[in-house]
Parts: C-alpha cells; structure tokens; sequence
C-alpha cells in the first residue's frame, strides 16, 4: 500500500461502534485481539490472525465467528494455498472508535468491561516486551515504557493532551503497515475525584 493510499484510507472518517450487540462481543478479549490485528494489518487468512497472537487456528474460528455475526468483521476475497483458497477478513472499516458509545450510559458497564480486558491485555503485552530480546528501554528507539501519571490540567492544557492523544493514535494507525517491529500502545485517560 502506497503513502497515497494510506492517508486516503486514514482520511475516511472513524466508524463508531454503537451497537449492544457490538460492544458486548469485544468483551472478550480474545475478540479485541483479533480487531485490533485485522484493523492494524488485515485483510488476513485465520491463520495469519493467529500467528500474531501466538494461538492456533483452530481456536479462533469460533471467535471470527462471533465477529462476523455482528459485522465487526467482514470477509474480504481469499487467497490461494496448496489445498484450497483461504478466506480473508478485514474490519468495515480501518478506524473504528466507542467514542459515542461512551456517551450512552447504557452502555458504560460494556465499556467498562472492555477497559478491564484491555488493561489486562496491556499488562500481559508489558510482560511479553519485558521478555522481547528486541526491547529498548533508552533513547529515541525506546519500545518498552511505563507510565501512570496524576495532574490537573486546566481546559487549555486538556485539550492539548487530546490533541497529542490523537495525534499519537493517528501516527500508530498510518505505521501499522511499517517495516518495523509490532508495538502494542494502550492509554486511558480518567477523572479521579
């Protein structure tokens, strides 16, 4: 894919995900693993899927099952192999986001069930950077950092963290089809009264 095609795909708007049936299928975190694999590098075959998450194909099947039911993941050609063609899958969309799912307290215990699986998720990523022999800790290379930090930013000063945020989330998306190692990025922003 071409820098042309990329920022094209980028520029589309964000998909949000706004439907129970949606949001309660990424509960499972083994259905959020497989999202974010096919929306950073799709279209994928199962057994692509599967090679990133360290899983055998067998046991995603049920999951990308799931998935599709609810339109989260959509098949998307196939590609040929020794014994016969492999299906492929993308997300609908590149940029899919929960941001106005978040807005419907309906939904927040959903939402809160998914930031558990992605804390947990980003808890076991650490440990497995922890172990990676390609882990850098110092200087402009580093891929392996921790944070939890405590302020009171003023309007001004939020809105310049969200912009940092997005700008952050925007350079993750367009490098997801690099050249580089993967890099597993997760954040949470909260008021803390």
């Amino acid at each position: 894919m071409g820098n042309q095609e990329k920022r094209t795909e980028l520029a589309e708007p964000a998909v949000q995900v706004v439907d129970q049936a949606q949001l309660r299928a990424v509960v499972s975190t083994v259905r959020h693993d497989i999202l974010d694999q096919v929306s950073a590098f799709g279209p994928l075959a199962v057994s692509d899927i599967a090679g990133l998450l360290g899983a055998s194909a067998s046991s995603l099947y049920y999951h990308i099952e799931q998935l599709l039911a609810v339109g989260l993941l959509v098949e998307d050609g196939s590609r040929p192999t020794a014994r016969k063609p492999e299906k492929l899958y993308s997300t609908p969309a590149r940029r899919m986001r929960m941001l106005e799912a978040l807005q419907d307290p309906a939904n927040h215990s959903l939402i809160g069930e998914q930031v558990g699986a992605i804390t947990k998720r980003a808890a076991r990523d650490f440990a497995q950077g922890l172990r990676s022999p390609h882990r850098c800790t110092l200087g402009e290379g580093r891929n392996l950092r921790f944070a939890r930090l405590m302020a009171r930013p003023d309007p001004a000063t939020l809105a310049r963290i969200n912009a940092h945020l997005d700008a952050i989330t925007t350079l993750l998306e367009e490098s997801a089809r690099g050249s580089g190692e993967r890099l597993a990025f997760s954040w949470i922003v909260s008021p803390h009264r």
